[in-house]
Order: C-alpha cells, then sequence, then structure tokens
C-alpha cells in the first residue's frame, strides 16, 4: 500500500507540473504538483517502515524512472531534486532516534525545502516565489499524513459496508 501511494503521488504530480506549470493559489506560487509530491515524503517513509532501510530504494529507483517517462525536460530537474531529497529524507529518518512521528517530520522539514529549492531552480530558474511556495505546500501536504499515526504506528483503515 505504502509503495502504490508513493508512486501514484509521483504520477499525478508529474501530470499536474506537466500540464500547468507553475501555479498561484491565493498569492502562493508554486509548481501545480507540488501538493501531490509533498505527499511522497511521507509515504517514502512508511516506505522505510514496511520494506527496510534499503528495500525502499528499489521503489524509489520506480519513482525515478516513471518520473522520466512523461516529460524528459522536467526529468533533469525531477531526478536530480528527487535523488538528493530523497536521500536526505532517507538518511534523517534512518538516523534519527524517536517515534515514527519525530523522524517523519524532522526528516521532512529538512527534505521538502531542499526538493523545492532544486527542482524549481532546474526546472524554471531562480523563481525564488515559486521555490518557497513549493516549499510550503510540500511541508504542508508532508504533513497531511499525520492523522494516519496512533501510538506511534500506522493506523489501519479498513472499509466495511452494512446492508441497511
Amino acid at each position: 500500500m505504502s509503495a502504490a501511494f508513493h508512486l501514484g503521488s509521483i504520477i499525478l504530480g508529474n501530470i499536474l507540473v506537466n500540464s500547468l506549470g507553475l501555479v498561484t493559489v491565493l498569492g502562493l506560487t508554486f509548481p501545480a504538483g507540488a501538493v501531490a509530491i509533498g505527499l511522497t515524503f511521507s509515504a517514502r517513509d512508511f516506505m522505510q517502515e514496511r520494506y527496510g532501510k534499503f528495500g525502499c530504494w528499489g521503489w524509489m529507483l520506480v519513482a525515478s524512472i516513471i518520473t522520466f517517462l512523461f516529460n524528459q525536460q522536467l526529468a533533469l530537474a525531477s531526478f536530480s531534486a528527487f535523488f538528493i531529497a530523497e536521500f536526505s529524507d532517507w538518511l534523517i529518518y534512518t538516523r534519527t532516534k524517536g517515534s515514527l512521528e519525530k523522524r517523519l517530520i524532522l526528516s521532512n522539514l529538512i527534505s521538502t525545502p531542499l526538493d523545492s529549492l532544486i527542482f524549481v531552480l532546474l526546472a524554471f530558474g531562480p523563481i525564488w516565489p515559486a521555490i518557497w511556495g513549493q516549499a510550503i505546500i510540500k511541508m504542508i501536504s508532508s504533513l497531511l499524513i499525520l492523522p494516519l499515526f496512533k501510538n506511534g504506528k500506522i493506523r489501519n483503515y479498513y472499509l466495511s459496508f452494512q446492508r441497511g
């Protein structure tokens, strides 16, 4: 499930940035896929919990290939930002002690601005409002996953249908 969520977030993010480019919403400028891509940072941490310290790298490679297939022009920016930010996220999450929530927040706090800086600079140039906007959007979206935690573990949600 975590791998599907991770890959789905990347696919959606690529579709949005490829078709819409930079957008401005409520005065905040950012690449259109920032919300979806922000989810990938937390999803990556979940993958590490599921597949181990190094097992998640296979899924991150698949995600990089998917990014390349969407738009070769954005592929260098995406791959560079993705590799550096995901590596940073992985390293911080792996080395940090404490609760799952603490490790997730700390790793995202560092990796999302780093990703934003690299991606926007390489894809669109030094558009600082877009760099800051993307960093803010990605951090917020990466934290949207926190309600899925309970007592340091990922909650399992099951859909059930009742006949009425």
